[in-house]
């Protein structure tokens, strides 16, 4: 909890959630896949890979909620007294940022239709192919897919990073308004 007595906007619960439910899911993904990589039995990759595929297609519909609460909710102004070209590095970051929350899941969709696998959902639910069975595909998709995923993790990087710099340099409201308890607000 933070001695200041200055109390900025805060985002609205729903976005909060999101947001960190987002992050988490995220990192669940990059571990389960990192995890696969090192697990030699075929059954437990066969499992991990099923789990992120799970986590990457909840990513990408928590992208989607986000959108559809964004348009719908009143965000906190946390851009007041940021300069014109950090206020458009800001948003095209955040814009990047929901294009490979959505793209990476579909590449990883994409990628499993071109190796000819279903990506099974709870319940046993398959989403239909997207693609027909293609190994050469798969392996071009598999390279973007990867490139996408560490670009996404470099920009989610980037953004921690801008957030942290406006709390302890700026001293502005912009991590408040994710995280209200660092001022001492729910």
């Amino acid at each position: 909890m933070s001695t200041s007595t200055t109390h900025y906007p805060v985002h609205p619960a729903a976005i909060r959630w999101l947001h960190w439910t987002t992050l988490l899911l995220l990192l669940a993904a990059f571990a389960l896949v990192l995890l696969r990589d090192i697990v030699e039995e075929r059954a437990a990759r066969t499992l991990l890979l099923q789990a992120h595929r799970l986590a990457g297609l909840s990513v990408a519909s928590l992208a989607l909620a986000r959108l559809a609460v964004r348009q719908r909710a009143t965000l906190a102004p946390t851009d007041a007294g940021m300069s014109t070209p950090q206020k458009l590095a800001a948003s095209a970051l955040h814009a990047l940022l929901y294009v490979l929350l959505l793209s990476i899941p579909l590449l990883g969709w994409a990628l499993s239709s071109a190796r000819g696998q279903a990506v099974a959902l709870p319940l046993g639910v398959n989403l239909p192919a997207l693609l027909a069975k293609d190994l050469d595909l798969a392996d071009s998709l598999e390279q973007l897919h990867s490139i996408a995923a560490w670009s996404l993790a470099a920009l989610a990087g980037l953004h921690a990073a801008a957030a942290i710099w406006h709390h302890r340099v700026r001293r502005d409201g912009v991590l408040v308004a994710m995280l209200p308890r660092l001022n001492g607000r729910n």
